[in-house]
């Protein structure tokens, strides 16, 4: 049985088919324009799927490095505000310095203790302006309260934490206040799979706790002596003593003061031993969170790298796409200029 192919019909084919090689080009052309391998959904839903994944957690990994990036500037600010306190500055002395001063108790060296006090009362002034240090509007030892300033000098010359007595006694309601703002947490998501437990609090281990306690770092509370634990309330009231010493001779103004000044001396050096370890702590989290970044950074070109070969078509491949497709299209031109030409012959006929 033989089948008639009629012109219209010939035609409708062709033009179908250049319509099709049209788009090809179209699609080729944008290809090269966008060097992307498929443009939606349906042209490739696994690769999609599979891009949208991808992406996803790229963008995660750039929201976990950006945090980190913020509360690394963040250590780094009270690092270096911890370290003037520590080792010093070309205004104040380093706490070493001030211990090996304290020589002046004894000795020739007596003499000096006047100007040793001055020394000590200005130190603990510059430890507090220190512990004030803002980053980003936020003041970074004030706990989780970062937009009131965290240390204050009272009325009566006490130091104030947030409004708190820093030398309160154990079992009074101040003192259980310092406690909680010690151990305050600010919990950061850095990358390490946040999660919470069974009553929804974050587990400790799966967050970074960016939150820096001014008043864990410098002590609180009074010793069994009821002696403050705080080292510029030690400071500053050891100064005082020094200061109010014979300005020649380094005599004490009573044998009262003597004996409180040996006691404060010798309780100053564990109260320094105990904040050149906080700065240790601070120094140590923040080579955690450098790491933790250099980490991130190379999770999120590992992933921008499988995007780009997923997504991404070779520039070399999809320029020769676009060329075969064009020569395809101008055949097809000129096979319709042939059938149309042949067309109209055989109709004159």
């Amino acid at each position: 049985m033989a089948f008639r192919i009629t012109t219209n019909g010939l035609m409708r084919s062709y033009r179908t088919s250049l319509g099709r090689i049209d788009q090809k080009v179209y699609d080729t052309m944008e290809r090269v324009q966008t060097t992307r391998n498929f443009s939606s959904f349906h042209e490739n839903p696994a690769g999609a799927s599979k891009a949208f994944q991808l992406r996803r957690s790229y963008w995660r990994a750039q929201d976990h490095i950006d945090n980190t990036n913020y509360v690394i500037s963040k250590f780094q600010m009270g690092w270096s505000a911890a370290n003037a306190i520590v080792n010093g500055d070309e205004k104040t002395p380093s706490l070493d310095g001030i211990q090996s001063s304290l020589t002046a108790l004894n000795g020739t060296a007596g003499s000096s203790r006047a100007i040793l006090g001055g020394e000590l009362i200005s130190k603990a002034d510059a430890i507090v302006m220190s512990m004030n240090a803002r980053y980003n509007d936020e003041f970074v030892f004030a706990g989780i309260d970062g937009m009131n300033v965290p240390f204050t000098w009272g009325e009566n010359g006490e130091l104030l934490y947030r409004g708190v007595d820093v030398s309160a006694a154990e079992g009074t309601e101040d003192y259980e206040k310092l406690q909680k703002m010690a151990a305050e947490t600010g919990y950061v998501d850095v990358g390490v799979g946040l999660q919470e437990d069974e009553n929804g609090d974050i587990v400790d281990s799966s967050a970074f706790n960016s939150a820096i306690s001014g008043v864990a770092f410098l002590g609180y509370g009074l010793d069994e002596d009821g002696d403050p634990k705080n080292l510029a309330v030690l400071m500053n009231e050891l100064g005082n003593i020094f200061q109010d010493c014979d300005r020649e001779t380094g005599a004490y103004a009573s044998e009262a003061d003597e004996k409180r000044a040996q006691a404060l001396a010798e309780k100053l050096h564990d109260v320094i031993g105990h904040v050149q370890e906080q700065h240790v702590k601070i120094s140590s989290d923040s080579e955690y969170l450098q790491i933790n970044l250099t980490h991130l950074e190379e999770t999120q070109y590992t992933l921008n790298t499988e995007i780009s070969e997923l997504e991404q078509m070779d520039p070399a491949l999809s320029v020769t796409e676009m060329f075969w497709a064009q020569y395809c299209y101008q055949a097809a031109l000129k096979i319709g200029n042939e059938l149309v030409n042949q067309t109209l012959f055989d109709y004159m006929k």
